[in-house]
């Protein structure tokens, strides 16, 4: 499946690269020159444009990691600026093991050095890069979108403003930055299929999930090997709480994602999250085992992030997994050490934040909630997020630059981002440290504000998934019966959120509601299979 992959996204580079130099009849953009349209090509040029192309297909469709792709150009011709661009980007936006993240701003030192001979918009992609891999993700997604004003065919900045928008949970212009690009991209270009993907997923971020089926389906019936597209379904399915259908296409086409270097591991642990609803916990060991942790090697932020995630969640099903924790807590540890040379998004230092287990707090009533992972005795050793992530001066930017800057997205007044990162912070150490009314007043206080911490809807409901839980331990069980009320309004076929109705039900002594929970959890399949069925 992957040479095929590699194929047709090499037939796609071909359809655009003519196979003779050509005198160019229009004015050439940044990506035309990079592809090699047009006149004056040098033999180092041309080979590396090729390669590059390829190997941006194959990133943009999260089929192709760059640093692999792009290896044997970049070991032939060490100065080719773009491609060590591309590879610094995703090492910072979607890597699995740490050492790429610590790649990254070494991509970074080289590009900065080969500026001399650089053209105008290669120095705002190293510009926007250096930006990026220094956590100021508002000025980043400033200068992708001046380079996309100027070329709409800057896969790569659309790409990177796209991945920016979702770390400042700005999901309005992850929609927007594609509708502003798409009616001026033909759809005879070759990565016309994978910005389909891209809006896919950013209609799912705005709620639109009818659409986005659509719109995923569509770019997949355009290039079965879309990556980007496959990845908008998942989350399509576990917003809506559809994990059946999830699972099915899952493990229908296995044999393909599983060649999906960039997405691979981060499609396991979809499927382990459709798993969990159906309570097949051996079966999620098995797979973290074996497919998400990596032997003798630390995990990206990125990873550890989706990582802490399922360990959440299997909390909240009631399975514990001190070997997890354990793995976790040691692996947040060694990357937090290197925050000063890679900052962590937002929403991965909240998660650096639950760090170790605290069981002195274990409620012991309550025997299936999730327990602390905080230390609250650390809590001034973790990162603090930097109000740079956020902020943006495009005027002093548009002075340096010599253009113009369109500054579409736009921190909140008063620095409320940091307001609402703190308060999290507060509430997850007051759940360490057991002190859950804390713990629901603090998450009701910020919930319409989540979203300003980055991330996608199905990592914001781990926020959701901690206050229900704070009610239980705190004995607020009406508060928690109104959040899974909402919580299964949107989620009406997972079957964790109606056991967990049927527990506080049972708690409010209702006991036909009980029996009508319990009933509709197993019906969707929670218990059917055992604890380790496929």
């Amino acid at each position: 499946m992957f040479l095929l992959a590699a194929r047709r996204s090499r037939a796609a580079a071909q359809r655009i690269l003519p196979s003779k130099a050509v005198t160019a009849t229009r004015s050439m953009s940044f990506l035309d020159q990079i592809f090699s349209y047009g006149e004056k090509p040098s033999a180092p040029a041309v080979a590396g444009s090729s390669g590059f192309q390829l190997a941006l297909l194959g990133y943009i469709s999260l089929t192709m990691c760059p640093v692999d792709s792009l290896q044997a150009i970049l070991k032939k011709d060490p100065s080719f600026l773009m491609g060590h661009i591309l590879v610094g980007a995703s090492e910072y936006l979607h890597p699995r093991l740490h050492s790429e993240s610590l790649d990254a701003p070494r991509r970074l030192a080289t590009a900065k050095s080969l500026l001399d001979q650089a053209s105008a918009p290669e120095k705002l992609h190293v510009r926007a890069l250096d930006a990026l891999v220094s956590g100021r993700f508002r000025e980043a997604s400033l200068i992708y979108e001046t380079l996309l004003r100027e070329d709409c065919t800057d896969l790569l900045a659309l790409k990177c403003a796209f991945d920016v928008y979702s770390i400042l949970g700005d999901k309005r212009n992850m929609l927007d930055t594609i509708s502003r690009v798409l009616p001026q991209l033909p759809s005879s270009h070759p990565g016309y299929s994978h910005v389909l993907a891209l809006q896919a997923f950013g209609l799912q971020e705005r709620g639109d999930f009818a659409a986005a089926e659509s719109l995923a389906n569509r770019a997949m019936s355009m290039n079965d090997e879309d990556a980007g597209a496959f990845h908008a379904l998942l989350h399509i399915y576990e917003c809506q709480g559809k994990h059946q259908d999830g699972s099915s296409v899952v493990m229908r086409h296995q044999d393909a994602w599983s060649t999906f270097s960039v997405l691979r591991s981060h499609v396991y642990i979809h499927w382990i999250f459709f798993l969990i609803e159906t309570g097949r916990f051996d079966r999620v060991l098995q797979l973290l085992k074996n497919e998400v942790f990596v032997p003798n090697e630390l995990l990206s932020a990125n990873v550890l992030s989706d990582l802490t995630q399922v360990y959440w969640r299997l909390r909240f099903a009631g399975y514990d997994t001190p070997d997890i924790l354990a793995d976790l807590d040691g692996q947040w540890q060694a990357v937090i050490s290197d925050v000063g040379a890679v900052p962590l998004t937002p929403l991965a230092a909240l998660h650096a934040h639950v760090r170790g287990l605290n069981p002195s707090y274990l409620p012991t009533t309550m025997s299936q909630s999730i327990t602390s992972l905080a230390r609250p005795q650390e809590a001034s050793l973790l990162p603090v997020q930097s109000a740079s992530a956020f902020t943006s001066n495009a005027a002093a930017l548009e002075a340096e630059l010599g253009t113009r800057v369109l500054p579409f997205s736009h921190g909140l007044p008063g620095q409320v981002e940091l307001d609402v990162i703190a308060t999290l912070k507060d509430a997850l150490t007051a759940y360490g440290k057991g002190q859950y009314n804390d713990v629901v007043e603090k998450l009701l206080a910020v919930r319409g504000l989540v979203h300003v911490v980055g991330g996608s809807l199905v990592e914001a409901e781990m926020f959701e998934i901690l206050l229900i839980d704070a009610a239980r331990c705190s004995s607020q069980f009406d508060v928690a019966r109104l959040i899974l009320n909402e919580r299964i309004n949107v989620k009406p076929q997972s079957a964790q959120y109606w056991k967990t109705y049927g527990d506080i039900l049972e708690e409010l002594h209702d006991e036909e509601g009980v029996d009508g929970a319990r009933r509709m959890s197993y019906v969707l399949g929670l218990g059917q299979a055992g604890t380790s069925a496929a």
